[in-house]
Formats: C-alpha cells, structure tokens, sequence
C-alpha cells in the first residue's frame, strides 16, 4: 500500500518541480542564463553594416524563446524576473504574447508559486500580454495533476471570450495543461467552441488540436464526431485556410495507436473537399498505425510519395507518415516496385 501510494504520488507530478531544483542544485547549475550565454555572438568577428536595430523585434522574440528554453523550469531569469514589464514592452503583439508565455516554460511545474507570479500579468491592459498569461497558466501545469485544478479554474472563463486572442490563450493552454488526461469537463468545454459562430479559423484549428491532445489515444466519439463534423460544414475557401490542417491533426490524434479503430473515420474523410480531405485521411492513417512497422502501410505511403511529386505540401505529410510507421523498427525499409 505504501509503495502504491508513493507510485500513486510520483504519477500526479506534484514534486517534479522540487525534483528538478533539487538535481540542479546538486549540480550547481541553478544560476541564470542569459540569451547570450548561447549565442555567444561576441566570438564572431563580423562587421556590422547599417543600423544595429534592424530587425529588433524579430531579435527580442527569438530572446524570449532562447530565454525561456535555458532556464526551463530553474524558476528564474534574468530578462522577465528582473524588467518583466520593460522586456515585454520592447516586443510587439504576438511577440508579447510569446514573451509573456515563456514565463510558464521558466516557472514549468511550480504551480503554487509560479501562478502567483503570471497571476498579474492577467490585470493587464494589453490583451496580447493577458493572452500570453493564460498560455503560461497553461504551461505552469503541463503534466502535473493538482487536485484543486487551478488551469482548469483560471482559463474556464476565457474560452468563449469575446476576444479571439483570449480564446487562443485559455485553449491552448487547457490543452497544455491536460494533455493525456481525457478528462470529460476539459473536453465538453471546448467543444462548443468549434461550432460557436464567433470562433475564427484558427480559433477553431487551436481547440481542435487542444481536443486532440486532451483525448489522444482515445477515439473519443464525441470529439471525433465534432471535429469531423467541423470540417464537413467548412466552405471550400475555409478549407484551403492554413489553421485547417490543425483540424485534421487534432482528429488524428485522438486514433494515435488505434489502428483498425480509425478505419470508418478514414472513410468518411472522403466526404471533405480537398485539399483537406486526403491530407487529413493520410494524416489520421499515419497516426493510427505510428511505431507498428506496417509493411503494407508503409508500402502504401512510399507508393503516395510517388504520385504526389507535384503536391510538395501534401507530399510532406506523406513522407512524415513514411518515418513514423517506421519508428521502433529494426528491418530494412520495403522496396517499391
């Protein structure tokens, strides 16, 4: 009993945190680093030509994202912990959204003292920092299970916000935070944001794929159903809209494993114009049948390869599912005759 408790304990992922530090600080590793520590542009013996501010914002993102990933999970920085508010300032729109998420990747698993520091940057009257907070929230929490639900709590009330940025925030940041979970309230949350009037294109393509990794591996009937449905009810142009091919990973994802289970949704993809529809039915197939080493799907897709050199974009899809069927074998790959 004790061992199934501490077992029990470990799966929530409520000491990840604590773990983490505390390797760190046995490796004497917990000291911040800066973008800089990585670039380690002051080696490179280049001449500078024309203003040195080209191209800042484009700079500052990138900063944000380095600065995020190096100090992953330590809990501090030295670009938001010390001028939070000067830094994000210094990005524009998404890029402050994106600024201010990279705080969730720094405060990553400390759920009780990382949502006290993005809890302010919620007051916010810039909606694209506000949006930014709520994707942190969500990050804050990614594979830990807290009883008390605080993603759950914080982002609930933004997911039909009049604002699509909003949505995009809370969305993917459900999606983050119970990710694997299956979990029936996370999921009746979403999905009336597929069908709500209100709920742009990629609005849609965000919930869709949140759906999708909230319920993967499942073949959850009525995210399935909704999904597909969505993309049914889409008009010709929506179809060929870059967030739509967020609608067939998210349905795809739901089969990850599945196999046979994916067959009826694969045939009914068929209904769906192209160029979604044989892109998604590839997508859904390839997800369905990923790691098992197929012979004949593999066959399949070096076959598709063949006669779609002159679809690239809806080739790449192919050849990706190629190397995923593949994944965890051993033989050599089969010949296409």
């Amino acid at each position: 009993r004790v061992r199934e408790a501490v077992v029990s304990t470990q799966s929530t992922g409520v000491h990840l945190n604590t773990n983490f530090q505390s390797l760190a600080r046995e490796l004497d590793i917990m000291e911040p680093k800066v973008p800089e520590d990585i670039y380690k542009s002051h080696l490179e013996n280049v001449r500078s030509y024309g203003p040195s501010n080209v191209d800042s914002a484009r700079q500052n993102l990138a900063a944000s994202f380095v600065n995020g990933f190096v100090n992953c999970a330590f809990g501090n920085d030295k670009l938001l912990a010390e001028n939070g508010n000067k830094w994000l300032y210094k990005n524009k729109e998404h890029g402050m959204m994106s600024a201010t998420a990279s705080l969730g990747l720094i405060l990553l698993w400390d759920v009780d003292g990382g949502l006290t520091q993005i809890d302010k940057y919620l007051y916010s009257s810039e909606d694209y920092i506000k949006c930014g907070a709520l994707l942190a929230c969500g990050i804050v929490n990614s594979g830990v299970r807290n009883e008390c639900d605080p993603a759950l709590a914080l982002l609930a009330d933004y997911v039909l916000h009049q604002s699509n940025n909003m949505r995009i925030g809370s969305i993917v940041g459900l999606g983050l935070a119970y990710a694997g979970s299956n979990r029936e309230d996370v999921i009746e949350l979403l999905l009336p944001v597929l069908t709500d009037s209100n709920s742009s294109m990629e609005v849609v393509g965000q919930t869709a794929l949140a759906l999708g990794m909230v319920a993967i591996a499942s073949s959850h009937g009525d995210v399935t159903s909704t999904i597909l449905q969505t993309m049914m009810d889409k008009s010709e142009s929506e179809l060929k809209d870059t967030h739509c091919k967020f609608l067939a990973l998210g349905l795809a994802l739901t089969y990850l494993g599945k196999q046979e289970e994916a067959a009826l949704t694969i045939e009914a993809l068929k209904v769906v114009g192209d160029p979604l529809g044989k892109m998604a039915a590839t997508l859904v197939e390839v997800v369905a049948y990923a790691g098992t080493g197929d012979v004949l799907k593999i066959q399949k897709m070096l076959h598709l390869i063949i006669w779609r050199m002159s679809a690239p974009r809806r080739n790449g899809c192919v050849i990706l599912g190629s190397v995923l069927l593949r994944c965890g074998t051993v033989t050599a790959p089969p010949i296409v005759r």
